[in-house]
């Protein structure tokens, strides 16, 4: 009895103050990359996430978490499945199976008509080693009560311990950075 009264008491809150939590409904993401020879792009086929965020009548107040998993095996290349090997390979994917985004906070969040510029600090996990970044995005809260984020985020391989792939022998050689786009939509 006390624990229904409990909740009783504590939902009327959390439905006040409109915090949520929310998933994955929707989302691009791609790699892009250069090589000595040709640039290249990989696509991310399964992004998961979590977030609690909290909205209000179409208007975003905060994100108060968010996690994000790519499994590292459902990144494929528009060129073959040699690259993706290779991808594979490079990303010590037996070993380390989910590429991961945590969170740490929200530095700011400017409202811009309908759109958020938003600056984050977190940990962006690959192949075992954890680098703190700062990411830039932009956010929308749909009609329907969804939450789009977009962006792009450079890094370098070298920073996460990797080896930049090779091919041919060692002829082909890809470019140390890569340029992650995103959009991923939330509800």
């Amino acid at each position: 009895m006390k624990a229904k009264l409990v909740i009783l008491f504590i939902f009327p809150f959390a439905i006040a103050f409109g915090q949520s939590n929310f998933r994955v409904t929707n989302f691009s993401m791609t790699i892009d990359g250069t090589s000595n020879l040709h640039d290249w792009q990989s696509t991310v086929k399964e992004v998961r996430a979590t977030a609690s965020i909290t909205a209000d009548a179409g208007t975003l107040k905060s994100i108060n978490s968010l996690y994000v998993e790519i499994p590292v095996k459902t990144i494929k290349s528009n060129k073959s499945s040699i690259m993706d090997s290779k991808t594979y390979d490079a990303l010590k994917a037996n070993k380390y199976q989910n590429i991961t985004y945590k969170l740490e906070k929200v530095t700011g969040m400017n409202a811009r008509g309908n759109t958020y510029d938003i600056t984050t600090v977190g940990y962006l996990t690959i192949a075992g080693t954890s680098n703190k970044i700062d990411m830039h995005v932009k956010g929308s809260v749909g009609g329907d009560g969804s939450i789009t984020f977009s962006g792009s985020k450079k890094i370098k391989m070298t920073d996460y311990k990797l080896k930049p792939p090779t091919a041919l022998l060692g002829t082909l050689t890809t470019g140390d950075e890569v340029d992650i786009h995103f959009q991923v939509t939330l509800k």
